[in-house]
């Protein structure tokens, strides 16, 4: 039923309620003339103009509520009555969305802007409520000082154990900071920047923050400026060329203020070494294997060459951890910093790696308790180095029997060109695992010093599966059967089917026939003893010979990487009996 004006005490009231009645009728231009003439009749009616600003606000016209609430609050008197909608307003602005009521702060001139966020501020009685709304005052209004918000934050009783505060000193605060007085206070911020973003890298669950490492490099930026530290290492983009970048560090190592070393150094360690596991993925540190009569890598850059993926950022972590270590000094700094840091990620995988490069084995040989494929491959490559070679063996039989199901591809750098020393990379898969130990398995036959036809029969085997990897020892076993004219070797027709292989000794046999004599088939040991193809006399040995070499062609097909398994498991006696 429609209101009358007997329903109403003043007129005030009954202009407002036609204002909202021409309103509810879609009657946009009456309901603004009937609240002009309210607005005109009674200016400083702080009912009548707090509706004009609803009737404005639910219309969604920013730039006239946004005329509206100015007005509102040029009235001191009438901050306390719009504080519920000045908060309304403090939690749009917090929000990253847009909407009507932070479009209408943006159409406020800034010192209304700044009575609303200060009045949001000082009616705030949460702790965290509080911070958060003076960063969005001074984010607004940077000039008022960051300095105040900073201190709160860092002394606050909860940043311990809530990582909220330091999520909000962080990654919200800092940025806003030119300068700082204290530098002892600084650095309190920086060590709580690279704790916070170094435990924010490894949180699964968070993934908002956009660029953590470049924000970090920030604060390093401030801190750097205020300290005078070289513009070049606290710059985020050169910290991308590892290679210089740690040259610059190198050159700090004289200097009596270790502190620029340190921030730096830390925060490039930590950068690299999660760039390292995140790339590393399932694979495994070993020792692997160089050769003088090779080319020498041209990515070496020092006396040890780490291949296989993540290398790269594993040297770098590498470099620095041990330029952190490099004198009692910056070592005592690097262990004080590091123990306020709740992620430890040093403290799994790199740690033992860490050891392995420094050639350390017995702070990295397993536990004799552990017995898993990881543990029974770092045996192996562990005992390969000290040349431990029965021992080796042992534990190449015990990682053959734990395989995993994934079967991978052959590693292209298990070998490098030159005298220094290499580790690799391994993934955990099938093929690659099984074509490190044919690597080192033929290094420890070669090692013996042995010529028996047995070993290079052995050898012959094992360079199969990572074929043509091994190819100039290949050659050199073929000259060598050449030289004396017989080749004995029972296990032939078992385990040698690569084509290369087969087409190679029938090249041999059928080019020097009349001074070759190969006993390497089951019923070959007459054969040897008439001398295949001994003057080509024989036709019959030669066309059992041809007939053999046709069966085991036939087989080329079959997996080479299944044989070689079963070679080293069924042969283990063979393996043992040539060392």
């Amino acid at each position: 039923m429609p209101a009358t004006v007997n329903d109403f005490v003043t007129d005030g009231d009954y202009i407002i309620i036609r204002a909202k009645q021409a309103q509810s009728e879609n009657n946009i231009y009456s309901a603004k003339a009937w609240m002009l003439t309210a607005k005109t009749l009674f200016p400083t009616n702080f009912k009548i103009q707090f509706e004009a600003y609803l009737m404005e606000k639910q219309s969604g016209n920013v730039q006239e509520a946004a005329e509206c609430f100015t007005s509102l609050l040029m009235s001191r008197q009438n901050v306390s009555k719009l504080l519920p909608e000045i908060l309304s307003i403090a939690n749009a602005l917090k929000s990253n969305e847009p909407s009507f009521l932070s479009q209408m702060f943006d159409n406020i001139c800034p010192d209304m802007q700044l009575t609303i966020l200060k009045t949001s501020v000082e009616n705030s009685d949460d702790t965290m409520e509080h911070c958060r709304l003076l960063v969005l005052l001074l984010k607004k209004f940077p000039q008022l000082g960051v300095d105040s918000l900073v201190k709160t934050l860092i002394n606050t009783d909860k940043f311990l154990y809530d990582n909220r505060y330091a999520r909000l000193l962080v990654v919200e605060t800092l940025p806003l900071l030119s300068s700082l007085e204290s530098p002892r206070l600084l650095q309190r911020l920086m060590v709580k920047a690279i704790d916070f973003y170094n435990s924010y890298m490894y949180d699964e669950t968070d993934n908002d923050i956009t660029d953590p490492w470049q924000r970090l490099y920030g604060v390093l930026d401030l801190l750097g400026r205020q300290l005078g530290w070289d513009t070049y290492l606290v710059n985020y983009s050169n910290s991308l060329n590892k290679e210089t970048y740690f040259q610059k560090l190198m050159s700090l190592r004289g200097h009596e203020d270790c502190r620029e070393l340190l921030y730096c150094g830390v925060t490039f360690f930590l950068r690299s070494l999660y760039e390292q596991k995140t790339l590393k993925g399932n694979h495994i540190l070993v020792e692997a294997l160089s050769d003088p009569d090779q080319p020498p890598s041209k990515r070496r850059k020092g006396d040890i060459e780490v291949t296989g993926i993540s290398a790269h950022q594993f040297q770098a972590a590498a470099n620095a951890y041990e330029l952190l270590n490099s004198n009692e000094l910056i070592a005592r700094e690097f262990m004080k910093l590091v123990s306020q840091l709740q992620v430890k990620p040093w403290t799994e995988g790199f740690s033992d790696e860490i050891a392995l490069y420094r050639g350390r084995y017995e702070d990295t040989t397993p536990p004799a308790t552990l017995n898993n494929l990881s543990a029974n491959i770092i045996r192996v490559s562990i005992n390969f180095a000290q040349k431990k070679y029965s021992l080796c063996i042992e534990a190449i039989l015990a990682a053959l029997s734990q395989l995993p199901t994934v079967e991978g591809v052959l590693e292209t750098d298990l070998i490098v060109g030159g005298k220094h020393r290499h580790l690799h990379f391994l993934p955990l898969t099938k093929v690659a695992i099984v074509h490190y130990f044919c690597t080192l398995l033929i290094r420890i036959l070669l090692s013996t010093g042995s010529n028996a036809d047995l070993t290079y029969g052995h050898i012959l085997v094992l360079m199969q599966l990572g074929w043509p990897q091994e190819e100039a020892i290949f050659i050199q076993i073929l000259d060598i059967i050449k030289q004396k004219g017989v080749f004995h070797y029972h296990l032939f027709s078992t385990y040698i089917i690569h084509i290369d292989f087969l087409e190679e000794l029938s090249f041999i046999w059928n080019e020097q026939g009349k001074n070759i004599a190969l006993d390497i088939f089951p019923n070959s040991q007459h054969l040897g003893q008439r001398r295949i193809g001994t003057r080509g006399a024989d036709k019959g040995v030669k066309e059992d010979f041809k007939q053999a070499m046709k069966t085991q062609v036939a087989r080329c097909n079959e997996s080479i990487l299944n044989l070689i398994i079963q070679f080293i498991t069924t042969e283990r006696s063979y393996l043992l009996q040539v060392l």
